[in-house]
């Protein structure tokens, strides 16, 4: 029997200077930042707010985990990131970086339309959790208007 999934592509999210904090991608936005690739991998630059409005479609089927970086693709401001899935075992001292969640939300009652999204970390795990809590208040459908 050969198994098969669907494949996503490798993300490099490119975030400013000691960032820490939630990342909210927002996709399909015709205003959104362009498509930018570094070779096959999608960059995805962070603006200060930790929103980025990208032309990306939602990036669905597995991939590996993203590479974090602060301010350029350089090994010297790479972050670690963490493959594990929980928070709690996040480092309490070392600054990392976190996939979250994938999802989508309707705009509205009326129809089907939908916002997709991936939400992203940097920081310890004090931060992480911190803003974890911050990002479940926002309001994804008003973010990606």
């Amino acid at each position: 029997m050969v198994l098969s999934c669907d494949t996503g592509e490798q993300e490099i999210i490119i975030a400013p200077r000691d960032y820490t904090g939630y990342i909210i991608v927002i996709f399909n936005q015709e205003d959104g930042k362009p498509v930018k690739y570094e070779g096959k991998k999608r960059i995805y630059e962070i603006p200060s707010d930790g929103v980025l409005k990208t032309q990306f479609n939602s990036n669905d089927g597995w991939s590996d985990y993203p590479e974090f970086y602060y301010e350029v693709i350089d090994p010297e401001y790479k972050l670690p990131s963490n493959i594990l899935t929980e928070i709690e075992t996040l480092p309490m001292d070392t600054i990392v970086g976190f996939k979250g969640a994938t999802g989508s939300i309707r705009k509205n009652n009326y129809d089907d339309e939908r916002v997709q999204f991936a939400k992203y970390y940097i920081g310890t795990r004090s931060d992480i959790k911190r803003a974890k809590e911050e990002a479940e208040k926002l309001d994804i459908v008003k973010l990606g208007e």
